[in-house]
């Protein structure tokens, strides 16, 4: 192999990785799931897992910090109009070890689900995931299948923003459920970071 066969070589296989360790999340969403409870009340599940922090400059690299995480739902209202009913609700998780499995959940009120009759799964979600400020590239487990490329999810995500302020904090984080008996089955919560009692 010549020299300059073996340079190319060399730097398509490090640019291959270089995209590939791009690709690679830190926080993945592994699974979410839609489930209907007894009083009526949908719950959101969301699955996730942590890989090893790439930051160069992390305090450790088995520890992922400043993690929020925000769902977004559409239920379609009108099907004449396509108009829809959109929620979202965000937390915020203090940090993740390398290798952790943890679950972030929300609630939808069942007195919302009823009136609306709205369906267990949502028309469209998708779950935005950001670590240090940085939105992660979306990942196909974090949205609903009939969202197929990007121009979709932006355009589905603005007008989630734009028209969801009507039905703001109706999408309920797990730790403001306090002294509700039915939340369905809850497991392996993270640490979460809760402004909501700050002064």
């Amino acid at each position: 192999m010549s020299n300059t066969a073996l340079f190319l070589f060399v730097l398509t296989a490090l640019f291959a990785g270089l995209l590939s360790a791009k690709a690679q999340e830190t926080i993945k969403v592994d699974r979410v799931d839609f489930n209907s409870l007894r009083d009526d009340k949908l719950q959101v599940e969301i699955e996730l897992s942590c890989e090893e922090n790439p930051d160069p400059d992390a305090r450790d690299k088995d520890f992922v910090e400043n993690i929020r995480v925000k769902a977004y739902l559409a239920f379609e209202r009108d099907a004449q109009q396509r108009s829809f009913d959109y929620y979202t609700s965000e937390v915020e998780i203090i940090l993740m070890e390398k290798g952790d499995d943890k679950n972030v959940y929300f609630y939808l009120p069942g007195l919302i689900v009823e009136r609306d009759q709205l369906k267990t799964d949502p028309d469209f979600y998708y779950i935005e995931v950001t670590v240090d400020e940085q939105v992660q590239e979306p990942q196909s487990t974090a949205m609903s299948g009939n969202i197929p490329n990007l121009d979709i999810l932006n355009s589905f995500v603005t007008r989630a923003d734009a028209e969801g302020g009507i039905n703001e904090h109706f999408l309920t984080p797990i730790y403001l459920m306090t002294g509700d008996p039915e939340l369905g089955r809850v497991s392996d919560l993270p640490a979460f970071l809760r402004r909501d009692v700050r002064n």
